[in-house]
């Protein structure tokens, strides 16, 4: 393949966000990997390659898109939806497809969505060329649907998330003003989809609870309220050197079963195991399809049990989760995102 077009509602910055992130990541190692890559978003403050606008219309539809288009004569195209894989993205897909003259569509679906039977008929006509997902059930879901589908991974950058050197935890709690006893951290949403009371009720003396919020979600006010009455530390302003967040932290706690409330392979657990960190999380999105509880990595499936797994992964003494993503890179995921292109192509 020789040149593809990737379209992607929002890629600015900051990039403190699961689908800005995944969006632009996966756009900066496909341009990186020879393809003539031509972008296209509404926003894109901040990002370091050049992008072409997008229609604000809801169906992206408009003369100067298609124009573009027709002068990139892509061989494919690459639609990452901020909605995911919802009946509106892939009604946007197949519009894209015709101002492009017929050029495949794929759509890279980063949550999962199910169906009524009803739609199934009318998503039918919709469908693209291929839907990436990210786990197995996205990809049932989608088949049953009558759309093709395939998952796809995800990626983390090793070489910003990795562990601490000697001394520099010390140094970075008390850069953030974080305490000497056991920290617990979370990275994300402050909504009520990421079920964040699950974290404080793992609260015991000595330990502390840092909360990272996404500044590019809203906060809801109730669940934001609870947090400011709790005892946890919330940090609310954008974090330019995240990683050093990870690195301060003893365990990373990921408490979400919604499936709206993260993309299905949660960027925040993958950088924690890169750090190295002891990880409990829920069986969420494609998590269990990629790895098996050890090494430092804890999966529950109530909320007693992630509570007790809290307990089991401070005790734990043997932790190598970085050895569990290392071949979860970028490069990798954009390689395996374009093979399946290709694949589909021919």
């Amino acid at each position: 393949m020789k040149a593809v077009a990737i379209v992607s509602e929002n890629l600015s910055y900051p990039l403190d966000e699961g689908f800005k992130k995944a969006s632009a990541e996966i756009a900066t190692r496909i341009a990186s990997l020879g393809i003539a890559t031509t972008i296209f978003a509404r926003d894109s403050k901040g990002f370091p390659l050049p992008v072409e606008p997008l229609p604000r219309n809801k169906l992206l539809r408009g003369h100067e898109f298609r124009q573009a288009l027709a002068k990139v004569a892509p061989e494919a195209i690459l639609y990452v939806p901020e909605a995911s894989g919802t009946p509106m993205s892939l009604l946007r897909g197949r519009m894209i497809g015709r101002q492009a003259g017929g050029s495949p569509v794929f759509i890279l679906c980063l949550q999962r969505r199910i169906f009524p039977w009803l739609l199934r008929p009318f998503l039918r006509r919709l469908r693209p060329a291929l839907a990436l997902v990210l786990s197995k059930r996205s990809a049932r879901a989608m088949e049953a649907a009558g759309i093709p589908a395939a998952v796809v991974p995800l990626g983390v950058d090793t070489k910003v998330f990795r562990p601490p050197a000697e001394g520099e935890k010390a140094a970075l709690r008390q850069k953030y003003g974080v305490g000497p006893g056991t920290v617990l951290l979370h990275i994300g949403h402050i909504t009520a989809s990421r079920n964040l009371q699950l974290l404080q009720r793992a609260l015991r003396p000595g330990r502390e609870l840092v909360v990272v919020a996404s500044t590019s979600t809203k906060a809801e006010g109730a669940i934001s309220r609870e947090m400011g009455e709790s005892s946890a530390r919330t940090i609310t302003g954008f974090v330019e050197n995240v990683g050093e967040i990870y690195r301060l932290a003893d365990c990373y706690l990921f408490p979400t079963w919604h499936q709206t409330g993260a993309i299905e392979i949660p960027l925040s657990i993958l950088e924690a195991m890169a750090t190295n960190l002891p990880v409990v999380t829920t069986a969420f999105g494609g998590i269990p399809d990629i790895f098996s509880e050890g090494k430092g990595l804890f999966i529950a499936s109530s909320g007693r049990e992630f509570g007790e797994k809290i307990d089991a992964a401070l005790e734990s003494k043997a932790v190598a989760t970085r050895e569990l993503v290392r071949d979860l890179t970028w490069e990798n995921a954009a390689s395996q995102i374009v093979a399946e292109m290709e694949r589909r192509i021919g």
